[in-house]
């Protein structure tokens, strides 16, 4: 790509953080006029403290507030972590600058006992600026990543702490083969120097940025420094060279070949707020619903929303072509409620997803699980996806909006990469062919495992 604007430009900022004092809020005419798409991902691990983080939460809104945020102009969007993933907002899901800081300023504190960096980057390049979620080819992209020291993968994942920085390289390496650049930020002492190196863009000198402190950090000098590099001096910096070519995930997924029993699970209680919200829901699903080929002798589709009770919307068998279970999706009223999940994967397991009411043996089960909020009864819940999780059910967990729990996410899906997070039902449709690309292939090979001897 010769021309610099189809180049896609990643600027991580690795912010280190230790102590000092938040600058005051910026009202100045926008110091960067050029259309980039810019991606925060913010370390919010328990070594950062509650001022220090206001602090970095205050940098990222100045930051902001210098650009032209507008879906015609500069896009925004963020995802915090330490020792989970908590996506924050995509770039489908803001289009004013007032709403964009808004949402930054709503960013919580998760004080997690592990810094998984690799996970935040491999989010960036695998969901935020996946096809179709609202990344332009045509304009720079930018990610900034926050983070207090370096990488620890802690317990939760089988990798010592050598291996844990490694793979946070092999992920930063995954956003500059894409033509990006880096750029790397450390505050503080507890900075790893050659994790930020390896991370940034070359040349070191201009890449990677350290400074003592929050207060140096929220110094106008930093901001306009950092502002001017992303700006400015990086059109003087050669592209780095895209990694070869490989063929891209299809625009259309293809679920020409996939056999299964699929229900559709949704929540309705009152913290959705509003009937339009929910209605994005069934939008949603029956986007979904028009990738696969919907019939009895292919994919069978069921539905049941919930919130203080569950409820059947539709069986397997009660439609036999997409077009009549669209349409009974979208007929679904919104009811709200508490949010009694464990009673919703009840039905699921003997009603739903059950020979009964006419799921198949030889076939895939899949539960697509989408909640706005954590479960009332959470202990019950975890008993629930027990005995899905022993009948080999495919399920994946799609939380939506501020009240999400992505630890209880992870504990629907079974696999990490069946968890899809959204920070408002308008991004859901950034995700749909993501998930049904991996409704598909996870479908396909379990169907070929069924049929084994």
């Amino acid at each position: 790509m010769a021309v610099l604007h189809f180049v896609l430009l990643s600027f991580v900022l690795f912010i280190s953080v230790s102590n000092g004092m938040a600058s005051g809020r910026y009202k100045r005419a926008p110091f960067c006029k050029t259309r980039i798409d810019l991606a925060f991902v913010i370390d919010s691990s328990r070594s950062i403290s509650r001022n220090d983080f206001e602090k970095q939460i205050q940098f990222v809104n100045d930051i902001v507030d210098f650009l032209d945020v507008g879906s015609d102009e500069t896009r925004v969007a963020a995802v915090s972590f330490s020792n989970h993933l908590f996506p924050q907002f995509g770039f489908n899901d803001y289009t004013t600058k007032t709403d964009v800081l808004g949402a930054i300023n709503g960013i919580k504190h998760s004080m997690g006992d592990a810094t998984r960096t690799y996970l935040a980057l491999e989010h960036t390049h695998q969901t935020l600026f996946a096809p179709g979620n609202g990344e332009r080819p045509d304009v720079v992209d930018v990610v900034v990543v926050l983070t207090d020291g370096a990488t620890n993968p802690g317990s939760y994942d089988r990798l010592s702490g050598s291996q844990g920085k490694q793979k946070t390289q092999n992920e930063a390496a995954k956003i500059k083969e894409r033509g990006a650049y880096i750029f790397a930020i450390g505050v503080g002492r507890g900075v790893d120097v050659n994790e930020l190196n390896g991370i940034s863009s070359d040349p070191d000198q201009r890449f990677t940025i350290q400074v003592s402190g929050f207060n140096e950090l929220n110094s106008d000098e930093v901001k306009q420094m950092l502002l001017k590099r992303a700006c400015v001096e990086i059109e003087t910096t050669p592209a780095p060279t895209p990694a070869p070519t490989t063929t891209p995930e299809p625009k259309n997924p293809d679920c020409e070949e996939l056999l299964a029993d699929i229900f559709f699970v949704l929540d309705q209680s009152s913290s959705i707020k509003t009937e339009a919200n929910f209605n994005k829901t069934l939008h949603f699903v029956t986007g979904v619903i028009d990738y696969l080929h919907v019939s009895p002798s292919e994919t069978q589709v069921g539905a049941l929303k919930f919130s203080d009770k569950p409820e059947i919307q539709f069986h397997l068998t009660d439609y036999t072509d997409k077009q009549e279970a669209a349409s009974a999706v979208s007929r679904i009223k919104w009811k709200g409620g508490n949010t009694y999940l464990d009673k919703a994967l009840k039905m699921l397991r003997t009603e739903g997803l059950n020979k009964a009411y006419g799921s198949r043996d030889d076939v895939p089960q899949i539960a697509v699980i989408i909640t706005d909020g954590v479960s009332t009864n959470p202990y019950e819940t975890k008993n629930e996806l027990t005995k899905l999780h022993s009948l080999n059910y495919l399920l994946f967990a799609i939380g939506v909006g501020p009240y999400r729990d992505p630890a209880e996410l992870a504990v629907i899906a079974n696999d990490p990469a069946n968890v899809f997070e959204v920070e408002s039902p308008n991004g859901l449709q950034a995700i749909r062919e993501s998930l049904v690309t991996r409704i598909c292939a996870q479908g396909i090979s379990a169907s070929v495992e069924k049929k084994k001897p």
